[in-house]
């Protein structure tokens, strides 16, 4: 059971993110609503007191150490601990890989990927150290194939897929569990898109995908979802 327990959702402003707030919630965890803009997260947070959990607003950028070092303290000194991180910010283009900005080349590689090493540095020492922790990263699938016109993203993405693995490996002797989930299409505002405008027959509905985040950390201690792939029938690649 994962009652009692504190829950860091980054990326928690909207989309996914929210949702997997939310499903916490309601599961009686604790829950740090981080993003990079205090008024979203805040509205998170007070959407979560009103059905009567418990919650932080927490402004953090990912791509920042210093703010998530932070940020990390500051959970750590609001609920006292860390149980569960879901690494969810993410960011990415649709267009040529030449038209892309050097500005969002670096951001899509320094919130993609460097955020999830960042996030996982700041919270698995105290991980390791109570032997229970449970990480999950939400990668896509992209990152197990090609697609033209997202190239930086799919480098992202692949990057994110190679490091769960290698820390899974790394730390699960201690009890941490490291989880990657390899989505298809979810209707979210991704990309500038808005949120409840895609068909079902083609993209994933969030808050079901948040249910199935949720439905996995409360797995038996001993067992492990190293990487969960799923995508709407209907999606083309």
């Amino acid at each position: 059971m994962i009652e009692n327990q504190t829950a860091i959702v980054t990326g928690a402003s909207r989309g996914l993110g929210r949702h997997v707030a939310l499903r916490l919630a309601q599961e009686r965890v604790r829950v740090a609503v981080a993003a990079r803009t205090f008024d979203e997260v805040t509205r998170v947070a007070e959407e979560i007191r009103a059905a009567g959990g418990e919650a932080l607003p927490l402004v953090i950028d990912v791509a920042s150490w210093s703010s998530v070092e932070q940020g990390v303290a500051t959970v750590r000194q609001q609920f006292g601990k860390i149980d569960i991180l879901v690494n969810n910010a993410g960011v990415g283009w649709y267009k040529p890989f030449t038209e892309h900005t050097i500005e969002e080349l670096d951001r899509t590689i320094d919130v993609n990927l460097k955020g999830t090493l960042y996030m996982t540095k700041a919270v698995l020492p105290d991980m390791q150290a109570a032997h229970y922790g449970q990480i999950v990263n939400v990668a896509s699938d992209l990152g197990r194939r090609v697609i033209p016109g997202m190239a930086a993203y799919v480098a992202s993405k692949f990057g994110v897929l190679g490091f769960a693995g290698s820390i899974l490996r790394e730390v699960k002797g201690s009890g941490v569990k490291v989880t990657t989930l390899t989505p298809g299409i979810i209707d979210t505002f991704f990309g500038g898109a808005v949120e409840g405008t895609k068909e079902e027959t083609w993209s994933l509905r969030p808050e079901f995908v948040a249910g199935m985040i949720v439905d996995m950390l409360k797995l038996p201690k001993h067992w492990v979802v190293d990487e969960l792939a799923i995508h709407a029938m209907g999606q083309e690649f």
